[in-house]
């Protein structure tokens, strides 16, 4: 029971984890213009609620230089200053499944992305505790 709960958990990691988001240009030949990405994409707790914290890559490109802060949900983490491009490591601290988004200095989304939690021990289903059968 815990190893099928355990690797659906794994399946779930492994197919999420090459998520990134990029808006391409209509130019064959040129790189993206925008383009965000935080891995890992899902951390893994023994159960929900519980707090992960993890290090994670940040990278993230735009076409011009621009101030530009990194949200997790609504709390500023870090700030960059007339940057066009970043690769970096940050440490974050996640309970649930929470938006990470790059603003601008007018506040507004330029990019965003989702980083999930999952819990190896599940509390969606409730174990039963009475049978299906009695003898009276």
């Amino acid at each position: 029971m815990t190893f099928k709960c355990l690797s659906s958990v794994l399946i779930g990691v492994l197919l999420s984890s090459n998520v990134s988001y990029a808006q391409e240009s209509t130019d064959a030949n040129t790189q993206p213009q925008l383009s965000f990405s935080i891995k890992p994409v899902t951390c893994v707790v023994k159960s929900l609620g519980e707090q992960c914290e993890m290090k994670a890559r940040v990278t993230w490109q735009v076409p011009e230089s621009l101030d530009i802060c990194l949200f997790q949900d609504h709390k500023s983490l870090t700030c960059w200053k007339k940057r066009s491009k970043v690769d970096e490591f940050i440490t974050v601290k996640l309970s649930k499944t929470m938006v990470f988004s790059l603003k601008n200095s007018h506040q507004e989304t330029v990019l965003e992305q989702t980083v999930k939690v999952h819990a190896m021990n599940s509390q969606k289903y409730r174990r039963k505790l009475k049978s299906n059968w009695s003898l009276f």
